[in-house]
């Protein structure tokens, strides 16, 4: 079995969301001046790199990361391909279903990109529509490889309030460059963070 991480490394000054904290990795113990260990710390916001977003992201009675169900952590996942789409559009996702897939991730322009550019507001994000197909067809599990699953500067937040609050596990951020979009197996496992609305992930696929 050939594992593919599809990951995305957290480094110091990458991009992020804008607002959110620049992420820093900092050695603050050395062996060479003559501490007993190399020790670093990190400070980043829950949604820097490949992440899972949690209810309680943007419903305020929503669940934190450790209530969510482990059972979305692994399955069946379909990779599309829309890298040629300004949007995620219901033609896009009309023939999933969950015979095929428990997740769906969409391979997009933001692939191509190492999070050491600028924020680029124009990625590729979900309209609600297909959203909403994606809700009634069974998907409990959607994953981007933009920074958000929504379009940049909504207001509402309208696709975002939909999947969670339908029980869907969003993970925002994968790294699909040289994913072919096939069938895989997915296991994603965010950091148990307590009382957190998102968590960081290291995701892999498997043929």
């Amino acid at each position: 079995m050939k594992l593919i991480d599809v990951t995305r490394p957290i480094f110091t000054g990458m991009t992020v969301w804008p607002g959110d904290e620049d992420v820093i990795i900092e050695r603050t113990s050395f062996i060479s001046k003559g501490d007993a260990a190399n020790i670093s710390r990190l400070h980043a916001g829950v949604h820097a790199g490949t992440h899972v977003d949690a209810p309680l992201h943007f419903l305020d009675n929503g669940e934190s990361v450790e209530k969510i169900d482990i059972n979305l952590f692994t399955g069946r996942v379909k990779i599309i391909d829309v890298q040629q789409f300004e949007s995620i559009r219901y033609e896009h996702v009309k023939n999933v279903n969950r015979e095929e897939a428990d997740a769906v991730f969409f391979k997009t322009s933001s692939s191509m990109r190492t999070l050491e550019e600028p924020f680029d507001t124009a990625f590729t994000a979900l309209e609600y529509e297909a959203a909403v197909h994606l809700v009634k067809a069974g998907i409990k599990v959607i994953g981007t490889d933009a920074l958000s699953i929504e379009r940049y500067g909504s207001k509402e937040h309208e696709v975002h309030k939909l999947l969670l609050g339908n029980g869907v596990l969003i993970i925002e951020g994968l790294w699909l460059k040289d994913i072919a979009p096939e069938i895989y197996n997915y296991v994603c496992l965010p950091m148990l963070l307590k009382g957190s609305e998102g968590a960081p992930a290291r995701v892999i696929l498997s043929k």
